[in-house]
């Protein structure tokens, strides 16, 4: 799993053996399933290794997400219930990281706490341009 998360640009410049040191969860997900709902708890951070999941925002999906992308950050960095339903496009394979072994994580490794924050600035743009 290390070595499969390294490949992802988020994580580009960390070392398998320090992924490795992370308790990750692999889930999977038939096409069609729903991934998360809204207002769920304790969600985790979800990177997608495999398929495409929407992100359905007021019941219109509003982005996509495949391979190297992930979701549920908002929901973990603010410790909050999930704000958006997600649901696999295609068959879906995430590895989830819980928020307790996140946190540490993005603490010790900097450049990824960096690549995750130009993410969320990306996104936020593009709601910019949904309202205008």
């Amino acid at each position: 799993m290390a070595e499969s998360l390294a490949r992802h640009a988020l994580f580009a410049d960390v070392p398998a053996a320090t992924l490795g040191e992370l308790a990750i969860e692999v889930q999977e997900f038939a096409e069609g399933e729903w991934v998360l709902r809204a207002g769920e708890e304790n969600c985790g951070l979800h990177i997608v290794l495999e398929g495409e999941a929407g992100v359905v925002i007021d019941g219109t999906e509003r982005a996509v997400v495949h391979s190297g992308m992930f979701f549920g950050e908002i929901s973990v960095l603010l410790d909050e219930p999930v704000a958006a339903d997600v649901f696999a496009r295609t068959p879906l394979r995430c590895a989830v990281i819980d928020r307790t072994e996140l946190f540490p994580f993005l603490l010790a490794n900097p450049t990824v706490t960096l690549r995750l924050l130009q993410a969320e600035v990306r996104r936020l743009a593009d709601t910019n341009r949904w309202r205008a």
